[in-house]
């Protein structure tokens, strides 16, 4: 084995056990160990190991050269996760769609009151004093300029819930509704989005039998800032007429305090429009677009060998197309395996899996694309607060274990064993004496 600094070959005569007296003191007294361990070349001291270097190793030179020799990381004290990649499709939440509803057949009139010539192809009342009344309505006794004012409200709602009704606005693809959007137009008038879990089966005015239709309606108008003061339950009350006609203004239609089906369209929450079904210029009846939430979504098929990784409510790493990483929330598992189809698409390649669904908890990372492919990380084994250091920074000795060098403030270097641990993403987890957090260390810069 060579000294540190000589390049003398001893004599041939001389003995291995003999000093070559041309060789340095230091060379004598010292010799290193080299050995390569994968990870990285190993320096193990032939006395002790501690010391790479001490006051009589030799002029101040070789010292310097040897802190030179490569750069510094600190240990960091934190969780160590190791994922298992499993490939997802990026898209949205929910699927569904938006019927066009028909104007009310038989509404649920009450206390007999008029629901506003709601039964299609009823006549519109005659125009002046003293003309029929609508069925079931009560007798005029306004003056003729109010009975005509009157008159021509009725026929504009007639117009409206009787007769042509066609499309005159109808949503794009990608375009967006939040509750009280229009989200179309029917004969020039908008129908703007409501939130509930059924769409209206009949027309509600003030004398209508209580109802969740109602109460759906109530807690639109007061999430919409126009049922101030409204109590949200089942029954349509004179407080109700009142918020239905602010609403009305706001939408710029006859203030008339009655709602009829077809004047809103409801869905479970926000929407994005996949499909347009409608046509301007069509009977505005049927299905009017293809929908799905707004909120952002993975979903994963999990092959069945693997399905323990997924927990409910655990974190995931999902990496999106332009390689960026965000992080989601497992949110449904599936509890049926189906056989996917085999093209690698969505983690199942043809085995059977199971479909889980990830919410993403920043939702804007992912931009707008729809059904891109994405990579799933799933926790496979983890380590909590634990110290770790680059996995380039542990040192294989030559009797066998690992040990870092930790180099002081002044730059002097000692090798130190420790106990490895779990590796994950570059880094592996140490324990032994003498360590602690935010020790530097020393990694190798090749």
């Amino acid at each position: 084995m060579t000294g540190l600094d000589s390049g003398h070959e001893p004599p041939a005569h001389r003995s291995s056990d003999e000093a070559d007296p041309s060789l340095p003191a230091r060379g004598r007294r010292r010799t290193r160990t080299f050995a390569i361990a994968g990870v990285a070349a190993v320096v193990a001291l032939g006395v002790g190991g501690a010391l790479l270097f001490s006051p009589d190793d030799g002029t101040e030179k070789v010292a310097a050269e040897a802190k030179d020799q490569g750069a510094t990381a600190p240990i960091t004290q934190g969780d160590l996760t190791v994922t298992a990649d499993i490939d997802g499709t990026l898209g949205y939440t929910g699927t569904g769609s938006v019927y066009a509803q028909s104007p009310a057949q038989s509404p649920d009139q009450g206390d007999g009151k008029d629901l506003g010539g709601n039964q299609p192809g009823g006549t519109p009342p005659s125009q002046g004093a003293g003309g029929p009344t609508p069925s079931g309505g009560p007798s005029p006794s306004n003056t003729p300029k109010n009975d005509k004012k009157d008159d021509k409200k009725k026929e504009e709602e007639d117009d409206q819930l009787s007769g042509s009704r066609i499309f005159t606005e109808v949503p794009a693809v990608g375009d967006t509704f939040k509750q009280g959007d229009s989200m179309y137009r029917v004969n020039g008038r908008p129908v703007p989005l409501f939130y509930g879990d059924a769409p209206l089966w009949r027309a509600l005015s003030k004398g209508v039998s209580d109802g969740p239709d109602v109460r759906l309606l109530k807690k639109n108008l007061v999430a919409l800032g126009f049922g101030t003061g409204l109590q949200v339950d089942d029954k349509f009350t004179d407080g109700t007429t009142a918020a239905v006609k602010r609403w009305q203004k706001s939408l710029k239609v006859p203030q008339t305090g009655k709602v009829d089906p077809s004047a809103i369209a409801v869905q479970p929450s926000a929407v994005r429009v996949t499909a347009v079904k409608g046509a301007v210029g069509a009977p505005a009846q049927g299905e009017v677009a293809g929908v799905s939430g707004t909120g952002r979504q993975v979903v994963v098929n999990v092959p069945v060998d693997k399905q323990t990784l997924a927990k409910k409510d655990d974190k995931v790493s999902v990496r999106l197309p332009d390689g960026k990483v965000t992080v989601g929330t497992i949110a449904s598992i599936g509890t049926v395996a189906e056989k996917g189809e085999d093209k690698g698409m969505g983690g199942g390649g043809g085995k059977a899996a199971v479909k889980v669904t990830v919410s993403l908890d920043k939702p804007d990372e992912a931009g707008t694309l729809d059904g891109a492919p994405v990579s799933v990380g799933f926790t496979s084994q983890s380590r909590k607060g634990v110290l770790s250091v680059p996995v380039n920074a542990l040192v294989a000795l030559a009797e066998g274990g690992y040990g870092v060098e930790i180099v002081d403030p002044a730059g002097n270097r000692r090798l130190v064993g420790v106990k490895a641990g779990l590796f994950a993403n570059g880094r592996v987890e140490i324990s032994g004496e003498g360590l602690a957090k935010d020790q530097k260390v020393r990694v190798p810069t090749q």
